[in-house]
């Protein structure tokens, strides 16, 4: 199996840092990052013969659409892709500059008053709306394709979505790791608010039982 991961920071593996890496060291400390998040580790878990990490920091679910229409209009089919995505915070944001998305938590650095006003001409359900739509062709690409798909809500609306295939529906990772982590008196999450190696593999150890019941791997 091969694994093409989408999604944001968590997913990304922001806040993974290799111990004898220089933290400004950012390629040196690739490798790491991807083999430590939960994409990574479930890879090891089942022996994929590789694992893509196309996460972006701050990406937004409506880009998180976009890349995975765009990864399937890019690529050959391959019955041994299967597709994982970490669903974000329905309340962002992305735009296309020069052929690269740019992401609403850096927005203000290229497009300040742009991002202004799109803060102040939207609500909380067009964010939803945008929200929906991405996971709503994200599953009907997936499936009209034959193509594999493992996803879960990393964060922001705990909603229950309706896909027979999401793990923890009604919840989100960064809300399983907090009450886990209170049950068991460990922190699970790093400085930046990111889960930290033992939240990754956290969830990565519960979500291998379901991919594993869902013959999903």
């Amino acid at each position: 199996m091969k694994l093409v991961g989408f999604g944001c920071s968590i997913t990304f593996g922001s806040e993974l840092y290799h111990p004898d890496v220089n933290i400004d060291d950012f390629h040196g400390n690739t490798k790491y990052r991807e083999a430590h998040s939960w994409l990574g580790q479930l890879g090891s878990r089942f022996n994929c013969s590789s694992t893509d990490n196309l996460s972006q920091p701050a990406n937004s679910n409506f880009a998180i659409g976009q890349q995975v229409a765009n990864y399937f209009l890019t690529t050959t089919y391959d019955p041994e892709v299967v597709i994982c995505i970490g669903w974000t915070h329905q309340a962002r944001m992305s735009w296309l500059s020069d052929k690269k998305w740019v992401h609403n938590g850096f927005i203000d650095k290229i497009f300040s008053q742009s991002h202004k006003e799109w803060v102040a001409n939207t609500n909380e359900n067009d964010h939803l709306i945008l929200s929906n739509n991405a996971k709503f062709a994200v599953n009907s690409m997936c499936a009209s394709r034959g193509t594999r798909l493992i996803q879960f809500s990393a964060c922001g609306s705990a909603a229950y979505n309706p896909y027979n295939l999401y793990y923890l529906n009604g919840t989100t990772m960064q809300e399983y790791l907090s009450k886990r982590g209170k049950e068991l008196g460990r922190n699970y999450f790093a400085d930046g608010g990111h889960p930290n190696e033992l939240g990754h593999a956290e969830f990565t150890e519960i979500m291998a039982e379901w991919v594993q019941a869902k013959k999903l791997l």
